[in-house]
């Protein structure tokens, strides 16, 4: 009854439940636990008769089907252990007295064939250790008389435990057991034979049972993987595995088996175990033959992780002086490069079933890229090499799937990674490579933007210089979608504002990147970017063009300085500039006239930029002929922008002030053109519809009469005079508004202060006793209390400072000061 135990199922599924399986495990370590304690009874007693028969009936639970291979491999971890005791009390001659070939002779008439040969292999250790006989021969014996047993698990595991029973009794190179009993080539021969049996055997495992069970088998099959590995790791431990015997004679045969074995599973588990157990030496000098037998695995083999591993192991070695030793010779990038494309291209082969996906094919490119950089981080043209098969692999997925549609996803970022290895090594150098810019062509604009940013960011970040013509070209037409909008544009682009500005911002970041010592390069990169940013339409310009014009701005005084010092220093100072200022001007007028209808706003506060660097250049060359005129001609854009695109009122008020401010710290301007331009603006803040505000802003006028190039006290009086006016229509209106008379307040002491005879102190005097009448009235009208009393705030503020200037000032101020009565 022991011996039957669960013998009697040895074909179709496993039992079902987890309750099933727990105790059918349980049942089967009963009988072995029980079996057991027979045979190490009967080996106590030196009775081998008794010793074998209940061995044998522990064996015979291993004759299930019922179990899953997880619990399969427990109870044949019992098994294993107790059999221990059998294979000591074998190899202890003087206990059981017999030979061992009778002993190896009588185990294989045991009833089944199971038991048999877990004896035999338990047998055959000690009767190789007795060496009463050849170690090849037993071996070799063994191997063969194991096919008996081709039912896939129990086989499998039957090849494991023969081949953990003499893994330390081979005829190994050094092994006491070579000589007569053989020589590393048995040794060899045995473990891959075993190896080829046992991976026979666990591929067959996939066609047990039922079809709806394939995905359940599948991962049980793949749980048992360790057992045919086992055999590559005896392999690698072979002391007569030399680096020659392994290129001559074990790799060829390894590779040729997993090969003709076409299973798509077993294939990738030893190519992946053979790179991990074998030596990175041996892989150094076997390259040619590993690589060209990965072009010959099934398509469906993930090809990814074998050659990521392949490639950190080698890349690990060579980086050592031993390994760079070991390379010497070696074309290893060439080597991969050849096979590589086979590998890759395979799996977009149109007769392949399925879909292609090229994400896998895309990962390995990017893994073979890292590989080559960090191995010839000095070979440019390697990078081009790759990216040049990548777009042979990406136009070859293009016609295998029908479409010129662009990549999106996975595939994306795959490429994006390929895309970015280079970037830390070779910076901009890359965009000088003929496929870089070719590969970003087959992403979808999305990401081809996305890679843009990236690469702008890279440049920022590290502060890498563009210091030519052509950087700036290649740069540029590399971020083109950025820049202007492609054929893929979305129609949406631009619509979320935040992050539309955010990336405009990083580009126009490029333009600060401008390195070079040469004005003439540095006026020509400008034109090229803007060049680039005119494509862009006025959303982008809007952004792009203001450092455009800034930079140009600042490109003026360099010319300057170089014009300075040929004049000093003549032909020792370098060649003239062959770019002139004027030259420049011309360029920020043409910039700036491109922003006036996209942002008035914004180009109007150019033109008084301009404006004011033509003041400065005239004062810090004398020219006055020759730059007053450039003054002129940006201050009478600057109003023509203002008359005619800007017509919401605050953004007219703001204005004003820019204008007036401007105006009066220009000191370059004929006489006849600061009147025409005083008028106009002055025209324009009375032209002002919110009456406070023209108030205001007709006081702020009244600067432009009395500046550091012009004194005009009778246009100040009228400027505030014509403010009083409005002030006192606006209060009577609104006691809110009381403020404003403390603020005119404020422009006649400027003013009175500032010795403008047409502001008297009676002036003065009548306009404080206004002010306090108003804040007075205000402080009484419920609506306007609030006012009133910040109006007063300010009313106070003003007589401290007067006070002040009356007790502390210069003998001279206090005198102009002293017929004002203070106190109210």
């Amino acid at each position: 009854a022991a011996a039957g135990g669960m013998s009697q199922s040895h074909g179709g599924a496993f039992a079902g439940s987890a309750d099933d399986q727990d105790r059918l495990l349980d049942e089967a370590t009963a009988v072995v636990k029980e079996q057991a304690f027979y045979m190490k009874r009967a080996i106590d007693q030196d009775n081998v008769r008794e010793a074998l028969k209940h061995s044998s009936n522990l064996i015979c639970e291993l004759r299930t089907s019922l179990l899953s291979p997880k619990n399969y491999y427990e109870l044949y971890m019992q098994v294993f252990q107790e059999m221990q005791h059998l294979s000591n009390f074998f190899s202890d001659k003087s206990r059981h007295n017999r030979k061992m070939v009778e002993l190896y002779e009588s185990v294989q008439h045991a009833g089944n064939i199971l038991p048999r040969m877990y004896l035999l292999a338990t047998v055959g250790a000690s009767y190789i250790k007795s060496k009463e006989a050849s170690a090849k021969e037993i071996l070799k014996d063994m191997n063969e008389l194991t096919k008996g047993v081709q039912h896939p698990m129990r086989g499998l595991f039957l090849r494991y435990y023969l081949s953990q029973m003499v893994k330390d009794k081979l005829p190994d190179t050094g092994s006491e057991y070579e000589g007569d009993g053989g020589d590393v080539n048995d040794a060899f021969d045995f473990i891959f034979q075993n190896l080829s049996e046992s991976n026979k055997l666990w591929v067959r495992m996939q066609t047990q049972g039922p079809v709806k069970d394939k995905q359940k088998r599948e991962k049980e099959r793949h749980d048992l993987r360790v057992l045919v590995g086992a055999n590559l790791v005896r392999l690698s431990q072979l002391d007569g595995m030399t680096v020659q015997y392994y290129s001559e004679i074990a790799l060829p045969k390894i590779l040729e088996h997993i090969i003709w074995v076409k299973d798509t599973m077993s294939q990738q588990y030893l190519f992946e175990s053979m790179i991990q157990v074998f030596p990175d030496e041996f892989h150094i000098s076997t390259l040619e033959q590993i690589l060209a037998a990965y072009t010959k695995a099934n398509p469906a083999v993930d090809m990814k992780p074998i050659m990521v591993t392949l490639m950190n192991r080698l890349a690990n070695y060579m980086s050592n002086t031993e390994g760079n030793h070991a390379m010497a010779g070696v074309d290893v990038f060439s080597l991969f490069r050849t096979h590589l494309q086979q590998i890759l291209e395979r799996a977009l082969d149109p007769s392949a079933p399925g879909v292609p996906d090229i994400s896998p094919p895309l990962e390995v490119q990017a893994a073979f890229m890292q590989f080559t950089i960090s191995l010839y981080p000095d070979k440019v043209h390697y990078v081009d090499i790759i990216m040049g098969s990548t777009v042979d692999i990406l136009q070859k997925f293009s016609a295998a799937t029908g479409g010129s549609g662009k990549l999106g996803g996975a595939a994306a970022e795959k490429v994006v990674d390929l895309l970015s290895c280079p970037l830390k090594t070779l910076s901009l150098g890359v965009l000088d490579m003929e496929h870089y810019g070719t590969v970003l062509g087959f992403l979808n604009y999305a990401t081809r933007k996305q890679v843009a940013l990236s690469f702008i960011a890279s440049i920022v970040e590290d502060n890498r210089p563009l210091s030519s013509m052509e950087a700036v070209t290649n740069l540029f037409n590399f971020i083109s979608p950025l820049l202007k909008d492609d054929d893929d544009t979305p129609n949406d682009e631009g619509s979320d504002k935040e992050a539309f500005t955010a990336e405009q911002v990083q580009v126009c970041k490029l333009v600060h990147q401008i390195r070079t010592n040469d004005t003439d390069v540095e006026f020509q990169m400008l034109t090229a970017m803007r060049g680039f940013f005119g494509q862009g339409g006025p959303d982008r310009m809007v952004h792009t063009l203001q450092p455009t014009y800034f930079a140009a701005m600042g490109l003026v005084p360099k010319i300057v300085a170089r014009e300075r010092r040929r004049l000093e220093e003549g032909d020792d100072a370098g060649p003239p500039p062959a770019i002139s200022v004027k030259k420049v001007f011309q360029f920020m007028h043409k910039t700036n006239s491109a922003l006036v209808k996209a942002s008035p706003v914004l180009a109007l506060h150019l033109w008084l930029n301009g404006a004011m660097l033509a003041d400065q250049v005239v004062r810090s060359s004398g020219n006055a002929d020759a730059f007053e005129p450039i003054c002129f001609e940006f201050l009478t854009q600057a109003l023509i922008c203002f008359e005619e695109e800007i017509s919401d009122s605050a953004k007219q008020y703001q204005g004003i002030f820019g204008l007036v401010g401007t105006v009066t710290s220009t000191q370059c301007l004929e006489p006849e053109n600061v009147d025409t331009l005083c008028q106009k603006i002055a025209q324009h803040a009375a032209r002002l519809l919110k009456k406070p505000m023209q108030c205001r802003a007709i006081s702020a006028c009244s600067h432009l009469f009395w500046s550091e190039t012009r004194r005009d006290g009778k246009r100040v009086l009228e400027c505030l005079q014509k403010c009083l006016k409005i002030t006192d229509a606006v209060v009577q209106a609104d006691a809110q508004h009381v403020d404003l008379w403390v603020e005119m307040l404020d422009k006649y002491v400027f003013f009175f202060e500032a010795q403008v005879e047409e502001v008297t102190s009676k002036f003065v005097q009548s306009l404080l006793n206004l002010c306090h009448e108003h804040v007075s009235y205000a402080e009484t009208d419920s609506s306007a209390r609030g006012e009133a009393k910040k109006a007063k705030a300010h009313l106070n503020e003003v007589l401290r400072y007067l006070r002040y200037v009356k007790e502390n000032g210069a003998a001279e101020v206090a005198a102009r000061f002293a017929e004002l009565v203070l106190d109210n």
